[in-house]
């Protein structure tokens, strides 16, 4: 169902602006900066555990690499988090963009589907 011309205006520039908001999507690069700083982290851990097994008294190259290891493990939590709360907020986007989109009749109402 379409909308006056009047109220359209005001639709019609909220739909652009949320068009252009939805094509940013953050949050896949922040999950793929946590999976490969997870993945970093675990080979680095596997490398200072096996250090540390195969050495009486550890390398001087074994407390750096354990320093880096915890610093990718932190800076994989913290990317992931941020990622969790960018895709929550593209969520509310879309769903606000679909519902924009039906009030303009570009999308059928989800009960006029299939």
């Amino acid at each position: 169902m379409a909308q006056p011309e009047s109220a359209q205006l005001p639709l019609d520039a909220e739909h652009a602006q949320l068009a252009a908001a939805a094509r940013k999507r953050r949050s896949v690069d922040s999950f793929a900066r946590a999976a490969l700083e997870g993945f970093c982290w675990a080979l680095l851990g596997g490398i200072c555990g096996k250090l540390f097994w195969d050495s009486s008294p550890p390398p001087p190259i074994f407390y750096p690499l354990v320093l880096l290891d915890l610093l990718l493990l932190w800076d994989a939590a913290r990317a992931y988090v941020r990622a969790r709360g960018e895709l929550r907020r593209e969520l509310l986007i879309l769903r606000r963009l679909r519902e924009v989109r039906m009030l303009l009749g570009i999308d059928p109402a989800a009960s006029a589907r299939p």
